[in-house]
């Protein structure tokens, strides 16, 4: 067992790292993510202001905030909306990618002799890739999608005017909050897509699928002569 790197230098390893590199990057713009919204109520018993600070975290779950009240609770209101499965399933195929990558291409440096002389490898490292490039694809249009509920759910603005205080009264929106991080795993998430789709063809070409098959023990192939 020897470490080759020479591996790095052909595209099914090369890749590899790219796409270690990249759901490392793609999850960790979740995981990581906070902002906060805030908006002002203005008492009119007193004229007294109120601005409500809410921070918006992974995992997305608006429903567990506590309620906003304000005006001796003559405001409140009910956070709604529960995003977490499209993100953690986001983050989970982030993770799941990360540790693929980085054990195949472990696999790739120290045991590549034993990957191209041995027929399963390949086609397991193939069905993984694809099965994983599947989990991209779906992973992140979902999350795409959960993005833009979150981003209009957390908008003060889409909400403040069907409280029934504030159709009487003034309520308005002070920070709708910073969502640019989360933007860009969407973007990140159809990178990996990519990524582990083009990385498809080069593990093809390592299966017993793609390699011509050998001729059994005693038969010799003759080359028709022109």
């Amino acid at each position: 067992m020897e470490l080759d790197l020479d591996i790095l230098k052909i595209p099914r390893g090369f890749i590899r790292i790219l796409q270690f590199v990249f759901a490392v990057f793609a999850f960790a713009c979740l995981t990581s993510f906070s902002t906060v919204i805030e908006f002002m109520v203005k008492c009119k018993d007193n004229g007294s202001e109120t601005v409500h600070p809410v921070s918006i975290v992974y995992p997305f779950r608006l429903d567990h905030i506590h309620t906003a009240q304000a005006c001796k609770d003559a405001f409140t209101y009910d956070y709604s909306g529960d995003f977490s499965s499209d993100a953690q399933f986001f983050v989970a195929t982030g993770v799941l990618s990360m540790l693929y990558a980085l054990g195949s291409l472990a696999f790739y440096l120290m045991c590549d002799d034993v990957y191209t002389n041995n027929k399963i490898y390949p086609l397991i490292d193939f069905i993984v890739c694809t099965v994983l490039a599947v989990f991209w694809l779906s992973g992140s249009s979902a999350w795409a999608n959960g993005l833009q509920g979150l981003k209009y759910t957390s908008n003060p603005d889409n909400w403040l005017p069907k409280v029934p205080y504030c159709k009487e009264n003034e309520c308005a929106t002070v920070f709708h909050g910073n969502f640019a991080s989360l933007d860009i795993s969407v973007l990140l998430g159809f990178l990996n897509f990519f990524l582990w789709a083009s990385n498809l063809w080069f593990v093809y070409k390592e299966t017993a699928w793609f390699q011509p098959r050998a001729p059994p023990p005693g038969v010799t192939i003759q080359t028709p002569v022109a």
